[in-house]
């Protein structure tokens, strides 16, 4: 490595530690520089969830990236659970995954399922006082309800 490329190494990383003790973005100690923010190319931004302010950016991927551990859609596989409709034209909603919650707004509901989960599920103005295992069907006793959340255990 040339002396002028070792002192801009050096130089990067001794800024990157500098900031980093300031609360600023953090480099890993073998990266030499930071994508931009705006650049195409792969990073993985951490933000502060209480105000939005970047913690790091680090060059690639995570080795994991983040992913709903619960997912919805307009209709209810063989073992989903599902948030049935009680009134035409709204669709059923199924869920599936691992545990979570998946929040939303679902107006005429008449019963949930809980397919192969141990669920709860709420509406608006109460929830399930409990999780249930699978298989179960909890009815509202004919009333229509506006789900809002469906929760896998």
């Amino acid at each position: 490595m040339s002396s002028k490329a070792a002192r801009n190494t050096t130089l990067a990383i001794g800024s990157a530690i500098a900031l980093a003790g300031a609360g600023a973005l953090a480099l890993p100690a073998q990266a030499a520089t930071v994508p931009s923010l705006t650049s195409s190319t792969p990073k993985t931004v951490v933000m502060d969830p209480s105000n939005g302010h970047i913690i790091s950016v680090v060059a690639g991927s995570p080795a994991t990236a983040p992913s709903p551990k619960i997912t919805n859609q307009n209709f209810c596989y063989a073992g989903n659970g599902c948030y049935y409709s009680g009134q035409v034209p709204w669709a059923n909603q199924g869920f599936e995954g691992s545990s979570g919650t998946f929040q939303g707004q679902w107006p005429y509901r008449d019963a949930w399922y809980t397919g192969i989960y141990t669920a709860s599920a709420c509406w608006v103005g109460a929830c399930s006082s409990q999780y249930v295992g699978p298989n179960t069907t909890v009815t509202f006793g004919g009333a229509l309800v506006t789900g809002t959340s469906f929760s896998i255990k």
